[in-house]
């Protein structure tokens, strides 16, 4: 697997556009490269979710799904104030600090782009409490350059329009380091076309699905559509995670340069113990750089993957990634094709005797 070409691909699909609820643009992408050769059947789910289908010619083979979500946080027009600026409604978890005076981009309904910035009142002139104290969303707002609310009606702004962030993609002088916008969870979606690429031609003991879930950012809603209708016996969810190597972060395991980071738990899930052994196996056995550790917050598509018909055999691959839900974040693309590859030999290794003797409740 070529590290260059890899970051290549990553740039691509960080510099898409697509926050939850409007992935589409993401999935065209995925489809135009994973079924480039025609190896997968690919469908949707009525969410948006893509789903791409390697059937098994074993018989009795168990399904395997593979999950990354395609949308990145950002902002919908929750109203105009009367002297033309935005007021926002955030879309995801954020943090209304980390995009004070960077680039806002709006999106109308006639699809009419705008550029301006996200505002607030500059600390010259502030009230004195409202120096010391976080900002809120009801604190945020973005400048487009309007000067009244009638103006920006008459050039197409309206409730529920898209506010996205923005951030330019940031070459590090260390190879193995790349910055960019909607690191998470593109990071994710990337290993995916990976994964297909490296599985395409392989005899699989499974049946695989690779799947690209929409909306997780506001609730892993693609996850619980997309696995009610595969009804996997093993899934793994495939996303970033905060790391623990910056100043001023709580203690804790992950960080970038480390390998495949197996989430063993979190707010949502309790990963399979067996299927974590397993993959430790694989990976020692390939020289796969990994660990394991226990999220100290936040959740994963894994949360929903799990209550697959039946119940299914769960973890989390996690992407070491710092600044997390920013205009800009940092992975390591070292972690990534660890990642990469942990899942494609765990994948290639299972079948219907390795399920039944292994993993199947009994």
């Amino acid at each position: 697997m070529n590290k260059g070409e890899f970051k290549n691909r990553l740039v691509k699909y960080l510099e898409v556009e697509g926050i939850s609820r409007y992935e589409s643009n993401i999935a065209k992408m995925m489809e135009a490269e994973i079924n480039k050769n025609n190896c997968f059947t690919v469908s949707y789910d009525n969410f948006g979710s893509i789903i791409f289908h390697k059937k098994s010619k074993f018989p009795n083979a168990p399904k395997f799904m593979v999950a990354a979500h395609m949308d990145e946080v950002g902002f919908l027009v929750k109203g105009i104030h009367e002297n033309g600026q935005i007021k926002l409604s955030s879309v995801g978890g954020l943090w209304p600090s980390v995009v004070i005076r960077t680039k806002a981009v709006l999106i109308n309904s006639n699809g009419k782009r705008f550029n301006g910035v996200f505002g607030h009142t500059s600390i010259h002139i502030m009230e004195a409490e409202k120096r010391s104290r976080a900002l809120t969303m009801d604190d945020l707002y973005a400048d487009f350059g309007f000067f009244s609310e009638q103006e920006a009606k008459d050039n197409g702004i309206e409730v529920g329009n898209v506010v996205l962030m923005t951030g330019e993609t940031v070459y590090l002088d260390n190879p193995d380091l790349l910055a960019g916008k909607a690191m998470d969870n593109r990071a994710g979606v990337c290993i995916l076309e990976y994964i297909a690429k490296e599985l395409e031609n392989e005899d699989l003991g499974v049946d695989l699905y690779l799947v690209g879930t929409v909306q997780e950012e506001v609730g892993t809603r693609g996850a619980k559509t997309s696995v009610s209708l595969i009804n996997p016996e093993f899934a793994i969810a495939l996303d970033t995670t905060s790391t623990h190597d910056t100043i001023g972060t709580i203690p804790g395991t992950t960080k970038i340069g480390n390998g495949a980071a197996i989430r063993i738990k979190d707010g949502g899930m309790m990963a399979n113990p067996q299927l974590v052994e397993f993959m430790c196996k694989i990976g020692r056995e390939n020289n796969i750089k990994h660990y394991k550790f226990i999220s100290m917050g936040g959740g994963t598509d894994a949360a929903e993957l799990q209550y697959a018909k039946g119940g299914a055999i769960t973890l989390t691959i996690s992407l070491p990634q710092r600044y997390l839900h920013s205009p800009i974040g940092l992975i390591s693309i070292n972690d990534l094709i660890e990642s990469t590859k942990l899942i494609t030999e765990t994948i290639k290794a299972i079948n219907a005797d390795v399920y039944a003797t292994i993993f199947k409740y009994k």
